[in-house]
């Protein structure tokens, strides 16, 4: 049996949200997030986009690309609300539902003909009950693989449906630009483009060759078969067991706490990269600790399911100060883990009391440190002081 997926997104989730609130917002440029110095856009409206504002962008460039935008505090336990709800639509059409964010989520409709119909029907259903309830309006992407549905939704964005039979996947990605595969970075977008590549189209044909030099053969292999349209269709969360760690001796056994916060920012923000670059959450931060006796201990804690850097270091930092007033001596070696990794599911503890994104925000800078340094080196930005 073919597998049909759904991949649905609500449109500019935040501002929708914001002009049911409000409806003397709707047709204006809005921003939600901080204006101020050190504010940043977690959502902007279509009309304020075409200006160039986007997510993640920081308050004051958005406000001067578009000095007519409105910006809004957000309502987080408001969003969250729209959000279980938005869910719990999804889940009466199918049992099997993947979020990916509180604003969108993959959705297995396999065999569900008999019940909602062709799935470009099921489709519209979904879409009329979202309207409906939560008076926003969502986009939804059909494939045969969540790669393809979700592609298919960002050609469908805003408010619309798009199917892509199985055969035409291929085709369907064919003539777009390859920055519009998911998983494909601007390091590797440069590289492509130095051998020619601009297209998926382009990349799914090239010989393998050249690009298993410029990329590697495991990230050649893995983008070539994207771009011919194979992708996963497992949409049940499953947990790992496996972790990701990093740690680091010195060469001379230190107490300068700065020195070994710097190190564990280090630390902290290498095992980040790693798992952004798999796709999951982590709940657990573990420190490892080992003195200049050779004594070595090992610090657990758990944190809000995430990716982001400041909350793995914060963590471990954490850890570092308690293992150091139980026992004040010289430092040898220091290790920052990673466990308890699952699949991305959403978060909705997503703005502090300033509007500015919490979790998701953390996650989102930290993603766009990782593409500043995959295109520019790893010492093109720094956040703060490092060990050295």
């Amino acid at each position: 049996m073919e597998h049909t997926i759904f991949h649905v997104d609500l449109d500019a989730f935040f501002v929708a949200v914001e002009r049911v609130l409000d409806p003397s917002l709707i047709g204006k440029p809005i921003v939600v997030g901080g204006s101020g110095n050190r504010g940043v856009v977690a959502c902007a409206s279509y009309e304020a986009r075409k200006f160039g504002v986007h997510s993640a962008m920081p308050g004051v460039i958005a406000k001067r690309l578009c000095p007519q935008a409105i910006f809004v505090s957000g309502k987080h336990d408001v969003y969250g609300k729209y959000s279980k709800q938005f869910m719990s639509i999804l889940r009466e059409h199918s049992p099997i539902v993947q979020p990916v964010s509180v604003d969108e989520a993959y959705i297995d409709m396999t065999g569900t003909h008999a019940i909602f119909g062709p799935p470009v029907d099921a489709a519209e259903r979904i879409r009329s009950m979202v309207n409906a309830e939560l008076q926003i309006t969502a986009s939804i992407g059909i494939g045969a693989n969540k790669l393809i549905a979700k592609v298919a939704s960002d050609v469908a964005k805003p408010d619309g449906v798009k199917l892509v039979p199985e055969d035409q996947s291929a085709a369907f990605l064919a003539p777009l630009k390859v920055r519009d595969l998911p998983g494909l970075g601007p390091k590797a977008e440069e590289t492509l483009t130095l051998l020619g590549i601009t297209t998926i189209g382009q990349l799914a044909s090239h010989p393998v060759g050249p690009l298993r030099r410029a990329l590697g053969p495991n990230h050649a292999g893995s983008l070539q078969l994207r771009a011919r349209g194979f992708g996963s269709i497992d949409l049940e969360s499953k947990a790992k067991s496996h972790t990701i760690s990093a740690e680091s001796t010195f060469s001379d056994d230190t107490e300068d706490m700065e020195f070994l916060t710097g190190k564990i920012r280090d630390l902290s923000e290498r095992v980040g990269a790693r798992l952004r670059k798999s796709e999951k959450y982590a709940r657990t931060v573990t420190l490892k600790l080992r003195y200049h006796d050779f004594e070595t201990i090992s610090r657990q804690m758990t944190i809000t399911a995430g990716d982001g850097d400041i909350a793995i270091y914060e963590a471990s930092k954490e850890l570092l100060e308690t293992a150091l007033r139980n026992r004040k001596a010289r430092v040898r070696l220091l290790g920052v883990g990673i466990g308890n990794i699952t699949e991305r599911i959403g978060q909705l503890s997503l703005l502090d009391q300033s509007g500015v994104p919490s979790g998701e925000l953390d996650s989102t800078l930290s993603s766009t440190v990782d593409s500043i340094r995959d295109r520019f080196g790893a010492s093109a930005i720094s956040r703060g002081k490092s060990g050295g």
